[in-house]
Parts: structure tokens; C-alpha cells; sequence
């Protein structure tokens, strides 16, 4: 067997001498036979597993951290809108509260006029008074 293996490309070369191409035969004996192709070098793919391991793992742990950063910004919106909510209420409540005082402001003023008002009228009335008793006993 080993022998009809090494026999076998010198065969090949030959066979077209029977079919009447001799040139083409000779050119075949002649030429260098071409070297067996090199099978391709092993790549040890390793490193690169384990650095898509690793890409996949950080991808994870990033989209928890998106996650949780989402519901953290989600928090944070429903307290501002809390607080948003409470300085409305708090905003209405001093508007009431300032009309409150503007309204109690002109009650205090009417009282104060009417009480300077008072005691004018009384100072004007003990001024005459004291005129009139100034007159009558001499």
C-alpha cells in the first residue's frame, strides 16, 4: 500500500502520455511538485473567552447600576413632585394668610382712626371746657 501511495502522483503525471499529450505529460514530470499545504497554527482563543467573559460580566453589573440608577432618579422625581405639591399648598395658604392680614391691617387702622378721632374730640372738648371755666371763675 505504501509503495502504490508513493508511485501514485508519478502515475499521475504519466497518464497523459496515453492520451497522446506528450508535452503536457513531460511538463508534469518536470515541474517541482507542489509542498503539501501547512496545516494552519492551533490559536488559542482563551484569552479572548475570557475577556468577553469578563466584557459580559461589567455589562451586567453596568445594567444593574443603570437600573438602579433609574429607580433611584424615579425617587427622587416623586419627592420633587412632593415637595412641588407642598409649596403649592404652602404658597396658597400665605396668599390667605396675607389677604388674612391685609384685612385685619384696615380693621386696625379704622379702629386706630376712630380712637385718634376720640381722643382729639375729647382734647378739643376739655380745651373748651377749660376756656369756659377760665371765663366763668375769674
Amino acid at each position: 500500500m505504501n509503495a502504490f501511495r508513493t508511485v501514485m502522483p508519478v502515475v499521475q503525471r504519466l497518464l497523459p502520455l496515453l492520451e497522446g499529450n506528450v508535452l503536457t505529460a513531460i511538463s508534469n514530470v518536470l515541474t517541482p511538485r507542489p509542498p503539501a499545504p501547512t496545516p494552519a497554527p492551533k490559536i488559542d482563543l482563551a484569552p479572548i473567552e475570557n475577556g468577553l467573559t469578563e466584557l459580559q460580566t461589567q455589562h451586567r453589573g453596568l445594567r444593574d447600576q443603570v437600573v438602579e440608577q433609574n429607580a433611584t432618579l424615579k425617587r427622587v422625581e416623586d419627592q420633587l413632585e412632593f415637595v412641588r405639591e407642598a409649596t403649592d399648598r404652602n404658597t396658597l395658604e400665605q396668599q390667605e394668610l396675607l389677604e388674612d392680614l391685609k384685612l385685619f391691617s384696615r380693621k386696625v387702622k379704622i379702629f386706630a382712626a376712630i380712637g385718634i378721632g376720640m381722643l382729639v374730640i375729647g382734647i378739643v372738648l376739655n380745651l373748651l371746657l377749660f376756656l369756659h371755666i377760665q371765663r366763668v371763675l375769674p
